[in-house]
């Protein structure tokens, strides 16, 4: 091989990496937003469904409260 064919041979590798690089970089980034989005979303259910559950606690004491009151 002349020193022009290493030379385009290197050149060649070396792009190659770099592109495989970037390429890895922006799946690993699709797959880490992807990620954080579901955690985010599961996060946000159940801070619903943990207020939802405290209302309704708050509420079902309140009924039993006043029914309470009602029979006395």
């Amino acid at each position: 091989m002349t020193s022009n064919e290493v030379l385009i041979l290197a050149t060649g590798l070396y792009l190659g990496f770099v592109i495989t690089a970037a390429v890895h970089m922006v799946w690993a980034g699709i797959g880490a937003a992807r990620a954080a989005r579901s955690t985010q979303a599961a996060a946000t259910a159940a801070l619903k469904r943990a207020a939802g559950d405290q209302w309704l606690t708050a509420f079902q004491l309140d009924r039993l409260i006043h029914r309470r009151k009602e029979q006395a």
